[in-house]
């Protein structure tokens, strides 16, 4: 592989936009009582839940999540013999179709048949399924990165959160000739362009910016009247919070218009595929940033978890291409990983076994491809990693985007106050 090819970066987090893949420490086989048997544990095996989009346009998403869900537990059943070197770890798979009431329906269906859950994608799916979790305390990892989820004990998020996204996103845009000039946004009109707007109204009193109209759209509507609004107010720059089924309209539409702003979009934005588009390339190159997760090298020998993460996959998904949502499903696997390796010594499976580990594990660690993320002793200890990337598109990339600098932890991001 050229070394120019081994400075492509997997980035992101969707719902949800993006963490990076990671790999765990070194782990002894647990010498501790052995877990009684429970919901989803039947002494030899440990079912983790999925609620996600297998089929619908929310799936080009779903679908490389879960498969690094699996990749990284094929590792720890392949290399480590399981959690604690003994419980193999099986995935329950539900399709929600990115729709809340078919997500409840999913949840109802297995929550009995599983410890606890592996993935749930969406702002609004998971928002959907918290009151239920919290009667059943049941837990979960978010495949959205709303802060709102920082602080709640029954979701295990992990990244920076989407206000933190934004917050530096911007910051770099106005150390980077963007001061002073007007800042509009183009959002979701639901729970996630929320949490960007969130990020938004912080960073224009952290950062003093001159702020134009915010346009609100579904997801697969036409964007017509939208981006003709944020062509009138003359915006030099556009904040866009959509997931990357709106990508490739949010773009079209700008050309068509003749409407050609920076543009700064969260993680979730971005597909690889945007950059061997030949109707979009260029614009997307003139005049698109994404502001997303901590960056790490596909290849760089220099990140200590990235020839591990490489030769899991070659091993157990060699026809994987690099995805960022690829990289935060694997993420998601070693985060949950490393709580349910505490609640196998603790000799408790339980709910309310997982529950207490998580506020037993302190700092989730990521082997340098992703920012560590403080769990503390209770989740309102919790402080998520504030540092993130922007990053430029390069074709000649392998997913497509080349970092403009380190990660960076913008002084408004440090300050952010998490709610909850």
């Amino acid at each position: 592989m050229q070394r120019r090819g081994l400075r492509a970066f997997l980035t992101f987090a969707v719902a949800a936009g993006l963490v990076m893949a990671a790999t765990a420490p070194a782990v002894a086989r647990v010498h501790a009582k052995a877990p009684p048997s429970t919901d989803g544990f039947d002494g030899k095996t440990i079912k983790l839940g999925v609620i996600t989009p297998l089929t619908g346009t929310v799936s080009l998403i779903g679908t490389p999540l879960t498969a690094g869900n699996q990749l990284w537990w094929d590792y720890v059943n392949g290399d480590l013999g399981g959690v604690g070197g003994k419980y193999k770890v099986e995935l329950v798979q539900e399709d929600s179709q990115y729709q809340p009431a078919n997500a409840i329906q999913a949840y109802d269906k297995i929550k009995g048949d599983v410890v606890d859950f592996q993935q749930i994608l969406g702002t609004q799916v998971t928002k959907a399924l918290l009151p239920k979790m919290q009667v059943d305390q049941s837990a979960g990892a978010p495949a959205t990165l709303d802060a709102t989820w920082v602080k709640n004990p029954n979701l295990f998020p992990v990244g920076s959160p989407y206000q933190i996204e934004t917050i530096n996103g911007l910051d770099y845009y106005t150390k980077n000739g963007g001061k002073g000039k007007k800042v509009c946004a183009l959002a979701q009109d639901d729970e996630f362009g929320q949490a960007g707007l969130d990020g938004l109204a912080y960073a224009k009193k952290a950062l003093k910016l001159k702020t134009g109209p915010t346009e609100r759209f579904k997801t697969g509507e036409d964007l017509t009247a939208q981006i003709q609004s944020l062509s009138d107010a003359k915006c030099a720059a556009v904040l866009v919070v959509a997931t990357a089924v709106d990508a490739t309209a949010i773009a079209t539409k700008s050309i068509a218009l003749n409407f050609s702003p920076q543009m700064i979009a969260l993680g979730v934005f971005w597909l690889p595929v945007l950059a061997q588009s030949p109707n979009l390339q260029q614009f997307l190159v003139d005049h698109l940033l994404v502001s997303t997760q901590p960056g790490a090298a596909w290849g760089d020998p220099a990140i200590p978890g990235m020839a591990p993460f490489l030769e899991r996959q070659q091993q157990y998904a060699p026809s994987q291409k690099p995805d960022p949502y690829f990289a935060f499903g694997y993420a998601q696997g070693q985060a949950l990983y490393q709580i349910l390796q505490k609640a196998v010594k603790n000799g408790d499976l339980s709910h309310e076994g997982i529950l207490k580990a998580s506020n037993q594990v302190g700092t989730l660690k990521f082997d340098g491809l992703s920012g560590d993320y403080k769990y503390g002793k209770s989740a309102a200890d919790r402080n998520p990693p504030r540092a993130t990337t922007v990053f430029k598109v390069d074709p000649s990339q392998l997913i497509g985007l080349a970092p403009v600098g380190p990660p960076a932890a913008s002084a408004a991001a440090k300050k952010y106050p998490i709610p909850g």
